[in-house]
């Protein structure tokens, strides 16, 4: 668990300066409105760095349980039922992401052919973060599964 620890932190540094560069970019289109610069690549620049920030963040999300759910479903549910059911939905969503790892795959193949207008290097760079998040999100959602049976085998063995 020592290396998720690490992915965490790296993932939360990667998050934080790509949502850092984000910001810099549209002050940056912001203020060529009113000045005579012209930064033509930075609607183009900003909408990667917000993919890429996704893609870092995502994963997180999932690993500290933040993203949204109807909690009023789980509310009467014993905690070894919520747990099972969480890992149920957990199995759920990584095999989702092992459908979008092949799939991310081929789309990051596909921006081989094509270049990004503005920026003017490959779409595969770009078309990189759907593999990226599918495996990152596959990884999480195993760990969050793990997480979910180990307070299962300590309350087994205390009945």
């Amino acid at each position: 668990m020592k290396a998720i620890s690490i992915l965490d932190k790296l993932l939360a540094w990667a998050t934080l300066l790509l949502f850092t560069a984000l910001l810099a970019v549209v002050v940056i289109q912001i203020m060529g409105r009113y000045l005579p610069y012209n930064a033509i690549w930075t609607e183009e620049l900003s909408r990667y760095l917000f993919v890429y920030a996704i893609t870092t963040a995502a994963p997180l999300a999932l690993r500290k349980n933040e993203f949204i759910r109807v909690d009023m479903v789980l509310a009467p549910l014993k905690e070894k039922t919520k747990r099972l059911y969480e890992s149920i939905i957990l199995g759920l969503v990584f095999a989702f992401s092992v459908v979008l790892f092949v799939e991310g795959i081929r789309f990051y193949k596909l921006g081989l052919d094509f270049i990004a207008p503005t920026m003017g290097f490959t779409m595969s760079y770009v078309y990189a973060a759907v593999p990226l998040l599918a495996f990152l999100i596959m990884v999480y959602s195993l760990v969050s599964i793990v997480d979910r049976t180990k307070p299962l085998e300590k309350e087994g063995n205390e009945e």
